[in-house]
């Protein structure tokens, strides 16, 4: 009791620094929402009339970014707003999880796509079983993000203040005093390894023996093109097409090592120093917002090195107004065959009627 009259009640005031993060979030959240439908509606279409690998991968990535733009960001706005938890303790925990579920799957498919890219231009027969391969490793994507997420749930509840039971939160059960903080501890230096580090090392090592390899074959390109042993053919249409996906890939990743290096850095000095004040709460605050900036980034990259955006936004626009013309007309002739069968039916029982009436006056005469 004496402890609770000591302590102060929970700061509720709204100050500069949380609007600031509240208009960073919106604005980002309008960015994603916009960037990341469009490119999953773009996506779905183009899978519909041709399936490619690299579609495939960018559209699980873009599903991963659409997880963090519905369920992260709607979330920090609101939190940041009420400053309280009031959702309860199954969404702080489904919450919880799907913050690292979306962050962890979109960093595991730019591993997938890496590790493609790097298969296609080393070994030429990967592309006989290329579609077989994307198919696997984004399997293991989803799996290991599942896997390395799933502890959110029991890691994160929601708990009331010891002395004002209006205020709750939902925090890590080590900081009410639940699990040993060095499970927490450990568990997110792993989520933190795999999220950043581990692209980071897979990126890095596929696309230096990438441009190796690329400035090796331009060598000997030009030694051919010297002693006229180069001719040009429809492998230049290839050629240029693989370039214009390598380029596409190399500006994703390093989107998402530009957005989420500063938030590693910080957290690598967090969990080194293990001190909390050497980087300001709402510091660290603007700095995550930045690294998942990366998910309403990202589309917008792969859309411009992928497709002609003005042609497939008309291309949409179409299907929609077949698919609403196609409507209207079965609708249409739906009503028309309607009326068709009621006016068979009703002249059906008119002749009925009048052949028992004839029937009737035969009879009586």
């Amino acid at each position: 009791m004496e402890f609770c009259r000591a302590t102060p009640p929970p700061d509720m005031s709204f100050t500069l620094p949380i609007l600031l993060i509240l208009i960073v979030y919106i604005v980002v959240f309008a960015i994603a929402l916009v960037g990341n439908g469009t490119m999953f509606l773009i996506l779905c279409r183009n899978q519909l009339v041709k399936v490619r690998r690299v579609h495939s991968l960018l559209l699980h990535m873009n599903i991963a970014h659409l997880m963090v733009t519905f369920f992260y960001m709607p979330k920090e706005i609101l939190h940041n707003y009420m400053i309280a938890w009031n959702g309860g303790d199954f969404l702080c925990r489904a919450c919880k999880f799907f913050d690292v579920f979306g962050i962890a799957l979109s960093a595991n498919v730019l591993i997938c796509i890496s590790l493609d890219r790097f298969y296609s231009i080393f070994f030429p027969l990967y592309a006989m079983k290329a579609r077989r391969s994307v198919q696997q490793m984004v399997v293991i994507a989803w799996i290991v993000s599942f896997v390395t997420s799933a502890p959110q749930f029991y890691m994160f509840r929601a708990t009331s203040h010891p002395c004002y039971p209006w205020f709750s939160q939902c925090v890590a059960r080590n900081f009410i005093g639940e699990i040993p903080h060095q499970i927490v501890y450990w568990y997110s230096i792993v989520n933190i390894v795999q999220v950043y580090f581990l692209p980071l090392l897979v990126t890095v090592v596929c696309y230096s023996l990438i441009l190796w390899r690329i400035s090796h074959k331009n060598c000997f390109k030009s030694e051919t093109e010297k002693g006229g042993l180069l001719r040009r053919n429809g492998g230049d249409n290839l050629q240029r097409a693989r370039s214009r996906t390598l380029r596409m890939t190399f500006v994703v990743v390093f989107a998402f090592l530009f957005c989420w290096t500063p938030y590693a850095i910080i957290m690598f000095l967090h969990f080194t120093t293990n001190s909390k004040e050497l980087v300001p709460k709402e510091l660290r605050k603007f700095i995550y917002a930045f690294a998942v900036f990366n998910s309403a980034l990202s589309p917008y990259l792969y859309g411009y090195f992928s497709f002609d955006v003005k042609k497939e936004l008309k291309l949409l626009l179409m299907c929609s107004t077949r698919n609403a013309v196609s409507e209207r007309f079965i609708s249409y002739s739906s009503t028309i065959h309607a009326g068709i069968r009621n006016s068979s039916r009703i002249r059906k029982r008119s002749q009925s009627a009048t052949n028992i009436s004839k029937e009737t006056s035969l009879s009586t005469s």
